[in-house]
């Protein structure tokens, strides 16, 4: 008697868990709207964009770090030494170890081999080529 009425009248468990489970089919059937996947794309692209440009800050200020530890002492001298070491260890640094993260690393370290690179390029063409050795000071 007692299997009669638990088959005609559902329990409680079986009304809550029949609910929830109607919850997750409308959420997983209905579709989203436009306006939520542009969001979603711009979160992503946003976070996307705030790593590389953090590897790649990072980069260029690594390169322009160890160029000014180099390139002090050389240049605060009275007497010019030539500056061929420290324009060929600088141009090996930035653009083969640079190419290196680059071609064969990828990942978060491409952008920061790039990073590398156009520090180069930025520091010979605002210093005229004095903070990269590629001009001799008078």
């Amino acid at each position: 008697m007692a299997d009669s009425r638990e088959r005609d009248f559902p329990s409680l468990e079986d009304e809550i868990f029949a609910v929830a489970h109607s919850v997750e089919v409308e959420e997983t059937v209905s579709p989203r709207l436009r306006t939520d996947r542009a969001q979603v794309f711009v979160e992503r692209a946003w976070a996307f964009l705030g790593r590389d440009v953090k590897a790649l800050g990072a980069g260029f200020g690594i390169f322009v770090l160890v160029d000014a530890v180099m390139m002090y002492a050389p240049l605060m001298t009275s007497r010019r030494p030539s500056l061929l070491p420290q324009f060929v260890t600088l141009l090996v640094l930035a653009f083969g170890l640079g190419g290196l993260l680059v071609w064969k690393v990828g990942g978060r370290w491409r952008t920061f081999g790039f990073g590398m690179m156009l520090a180069w390029v930025f520091l010979t063409l605002m210093s005229v080529g004095f903070l990269t050795g590629i001009t001799v000071p008078l």
